[in-house]
């Protein structure tokens, strides 16, 4: 048997509301959600960014100022080394300093 939406259908938690319809909400609910957020808002402590380890080829050739293909070419010959322990490649903070270092004239 089909049912209209628009026919009333009580559901066990509100005998009141309309099947598909939105949910009811009272003034003494919407005071609550509204505490809750704030009480929610006020408890965060500050979170201090995590400083990153490894960058993905895209990342670091932002961070270098060149282009993702120049990573890879890099890669290539050797003058950057990535992480095989992923899928993905990544290079490390240590091995993008490592080449800044030893390419500075």
């Amino acid at each position: 048997m089909l049912l209209n939406v628009s026919q009333n259908h009580s559901t066990p938690q509100n005998p009141r509301r309309k099947t598909g319809s939105r949910p009811i909400y009272t003034a003494d609910s919407v005071r609550h959600f509204e505490r809750m957020r704030v009480q929610n808002e006020t408890e965060k402590p500050a979170a201090s960014p995590v400083p990153k380890l490894a960058f993905s080829m895209r990342e670091a050739a932002s961070a270098l100022g060149v282009s993702y293909i120049t990573v890879h070419r890099l890669l290539k010959r050797g003058l950057l080394k990535s992480s095989s322990a992923l899928r993905t490649k990544i290079i490390s903070l240590a091995e993008i300093e490592r080449f800044l270092k030893e390419t500075a004239q």
